[in-house]
């Protein structure tokens, strides 16, 4: 049977990742979300562009996704833990680059929800795959210097799979203000993930193309 190029939803132990389009999510939900303290502060703290302040940008960033996955240049998703009775904890995403051969990840969790492992659950679903079903050579994220809690995460799951932070990339990426911050880059390339998950199973998460 045929399918889709992204899974429309993943199943890993603690985690549901739903498509995000208009005919599975609830914008009014999203909506409710995003107006959470914890999420208007430290969460977006370094992603900024996630504050969404009113009921008609929610809706354009749904809008965006679909454009996103119809042109298969990201794949974006709801997250909902199966701890939190299947709510919504965050929003993520797989960004693949087909040309350089390498895909990443993105993730913001609401503040409560931080330090549970889930953004690493999360990264684990898609690192591998990036490697087993994308056939890519290397797999790499970054997050803002500062931003200690996302590096503490990147690091977790990079160092399972054997790879690298590769360094600090000076005045890299700009924000909605303007400013423009330094990012630390991390990378697995697939002589290291293969050589890390030789002797221990993959794959083992449900997946609805």
């Amino acid at each position: 049977m045929s399918h889709g190029l992204f899974p429309r939803r993943i199943e890993t132990d603690r985690l549901t990742f739903e498509r995000i389009r208009h005919e599975d999510v609830d914008p009014f939900e999203l909506y409710e979300f995003f107006s959470r303290d914890d999420w208007q502060g430290a969460a977006t703290e370094h992603m900024p562009w996630f504050r969404f302040g009113r009921l008609d940008e929610v809706v354009e960033f749904v809008d965006a996704a679909e454009s996103q996955w119809a042109d298969a240049d990201t794949a974006r998703y709801v997250l909902r833990s199966t701890d939190e009775d299947g709510d919504v904890v965050g929003v993520t995403a797989y960004g693949p680059e087909w040309e350089q051969r390498r895909g990443g990840s993105g993730i913001v969790l609401a503040g409560e929800y931080w330090g549970r492992g889930y953004g690493s659950e999360r990264a684990s679903a898609f690192v591998e795959l990036n490697f087993e079903t994308y056939d890519m050579a290397a797999w790499y994220s970054t997050c803002a210097a500062g931003n200690e809690a996302s590096r503490r995460m990147i690091e977790s799951y990079v160092d399972r799979y054997g790879g690298r932070h590769e360094g600090l990339l000076r005045q890299h990426s700009a924000r909605p203000s303007g400013e423009v911050t330094d990012q630390h880059r991390f990378s697995i390339l697939r002589e290291e993930y293969e050589a890390a998950t030789e002797d221990r199973d993959t794959l083992a998460f449900e997946v609805e193309w």
